[in-house]
C-alpha cells in the first residue's frame, strides 16, 4: 500500500529529482512563492533545465500534483469498490467517508522522509489552493466525486447532492486539510484518528437542516 502511495513516476533521473525537489520547495513556501532556482540547485541541475523539462512553474507544479493526488484518487475508489463488494445494500455513511480520508492520512503519516513535508502540501492544497491548484484539484476529482455521489445520495437520502457535495469539501476535506498543515507534525495512532475524522464529518454530512 505505501509503495502505491509514494511510488515514483518512471521518468529520467533528472525529471524525477527536480519533481521531488520542487514538492519539497512548494510543502515549505507554496508553489507560487517556491524559488524555480532552489528548485534546480536542490536538485543538482543546471539553471535551464526546469524550462527544458517543463516549460515554465506551472507544469512543473502539476507534475507535482498529479503525482501526488493520482495514487490517493486510485485508492479512493478502491477503497469503495471493496466497501461495495462487502455491503448488501447502501454503503454506510461512514464507510463512504473513510474510504475518502484513509488515503490522505495514510500517506501523510507513512514512514516515508517526504511524509511530513507531503502532509503540508496535501493540507495546502485542500485548504488554501491557488486557482490554478483549486481549477487541477477538481479536474483530478471530477472522476472520484462521479463514482462517490450516487452511493453518498443513497446513503444520505434526505441531504440534496449539491449540499452533500458542499459538505464534502468542507466538513471532510477541510478539516483533514487543516489537520495536514497545521505546523504540529501529526503523532496520532493512524486508525484513531481516521476514525475520528469519520465520526465528525459523517456527523456534519449528514446533518438535518
Amino acid at each position: 500500500m505505501t509503495e502505491v502511495l509514494f511510488s515514483h513516476m518512471t521518468e529520467k533521473p533528472t525529471v524525477v529529482a527536480l519533481i521531488d525537489a520542487a514538492e519539497a520547495e512548494f510543502a515549505i513556501h507554496g508553489i507560487e512563492g517556491s524559488s524555480l532556482r532552489a528548485i534546480m540547485r536542490a536538485a543538482d541541475t543546471d539553471t535551464a533545465s526546469i524550462h527544458y523539462h517543463f516549460g515554465n512553474r506551472e507544469r512543473l507544479a502539476r507534475q507535482v500534483l498529479d503525482r501526488i493526488l493520482t495514487p490517493l484518487n486510485i485508492r479512493r475508489v478502491a477503497l469503495l469498490d471493496n466497501a461495495v463488494q462487502e455491503t448488501i445494500g447502501p454503503i454506510p455513511l461512514a464507510a463512504i467517508i473513510e474510504a475518502l480520508a484513509r488515503p490522505d492520512i495514510e500517506a501523510s503519516l507513512a514512514l516515508d522522509e517526504r511524509g511530513e513535508g507531503r502532509a503540508r502540501l496535501i493540507g495546502a492544497i485542500y485548504v488554501r489552493p491557488s486557482n490554478f491548484v483549486k481549477s487541477l484539484v477538481e479536474e483530478r476529482f471530477r472522476p472520484v466525486a462521479d463514482k462517490f455521489m450516487p452511493h453518498l445520495i443513497l446513503a444520505v437520502p434526505d441531504v440534496p447532492g449539491d449540499v452533500l457535495a458542499w459538505r464534502i469539501r468542507w466538513s471532510l476535506f477541510g478539516m483533514v486539510g487543516a489537520l495536514l498543515s497545521d505546523d504540529e507534525p501529526m503523532q496520532h495512532d493512524p486508525e484513531a484518528l481516521i476514525r475520528q475524522i469519520v465520526t465528525s464529518a459523517s456527523g456534519a454530512v449528514a446533518a438535518q437542516v
